[in-house]
């Protein structure tokens, strides 16, 4: 198993027994491992995935926490990073369209928050309109 493999697992067990603290700690340094692995192998989709699972794991323990406003930071950095990497142009067409792909995975949690809590109409709108971005590449995208 790989280091970030045991940090996640050893998060999901302790948040299994409620031990929050320490399943932060473990999410906290798995995503840091993963983003160092996936800065130096950015076509490898396996860290990819993992390190947006993990920062998923982290919103879900900070609402299960009673906290919806860090939960909802965890939820947006994959995706404002996954949103940034898919409209820069300096990246290669993979690197654009693997972001892209991720992007379908960052924004449904985002959408599913922002109808579970309120969020400002700002944002509401930015969903909105990502939303009609997204379903009209859906075509075009294979």
């Amino acid at each position: 198993m790989r280091e970030w493999q045991r940090l996640l697992s050893n998060g999901n067990e302790f948040f299994d027994n409620e031990k929050w603290v320490q399943a932060e700690c473990c999410y906290k340094e798995a995503a840091s491992y993963l983003d160092d692995l996936w800065s130096v192998d950015t076509m490898n989709i396996e860290l990819l995935m993992a390190w947006i699972g993990t920062y998923h794991n982290l919103a879900v323990l900070y609402e299960t926490k009673g906290n919806p406003q860090v939960s909802l930071e965890y939820l947006l950095i994959p995706h404002h990073r996954m949103l940034a990497l898919s409209q820069n142009g300096q990246q290669c067409d993979d690197m654009q369209l693997i972001a892209l792909k991720a992007l379908q995975l960052t924004f449904m949690p985002v959408l599913l928050f922002s109808r579970k809590y309120s969020i400002c109409k700002e944002c509401q709108k930015g969903l909105k309109e990502f939303k009609a971005q997204l379903d009209e590449n859906q075509g075009t995208v294979h």
